[in-house]
């Protein structure tokens, strides 16, 4: 009965080395992959708008469907800083208050930040599969960039 028993355990590890370890592992490697496209694409973005000082429609819509097409499904926020200085007690402070998200061509001044916010959503295949099998989450895949026009 033991001989039996073994045999099953046997076939179970054998399915779980050659079969899911390397899916896992694959899976893993294109979500990887996928993050760091979406991180290069809002880099590119985010410098190209510090340089340029101008943000169009066509260039939202680029950074929009560049981030989609990686592979993982994101939210993709874009927000002008609007520079303000304040004169509080003597000292001059400089104080950056959220305007509207960006919805086409819009001149940015001096000073101004542009903020880019990336957020995961729902929950990918490594994720799940990783989860199934060996019970971690890494969480939501977020982060968000920023740079100062000038």
């Amino acid at each position: 009965m033991s001989d039996f028993i073994n045999k099953i355990v046997m076939i179970a590890l054998i399915f779980i080395m050659l079969v899911l370890s390397p899916l896992l592992i694959s899976y893993k490697i294109d979500d990887a992959v996928a993050k760091r496209t979406i991180l290069n694409e809002v880099s590119q973005f985010i410098d190209k708008v510090k340089h340029t000082a101008i943000v169009t429609e066509e260039d939202l819509n680029k950074l929009y469907i560049a981030c989609n097409a990686s592979g993982l499904s994101v939210d993709v926020k874009v927000k002008r800083l609007v520079r303000a200085d304040i004169n509080k007690d003597g000292k001059i402070e400089t104080v950056h208050y959220a305007v509207d998200d960006l919805d086409g061509l819009e001149d940015i001044n001096y000073g101004d930040v542009i903020k880019v916010t990336v957020t995961e959503i729902g929950i990918s295949t490594s994720r799940r599969l990783m989860y199934n099998i060996l019970r971690i989450d890494e969480g939501k895949f977020e982060f968000s960039l920023a740079g100062t026009v000038g």
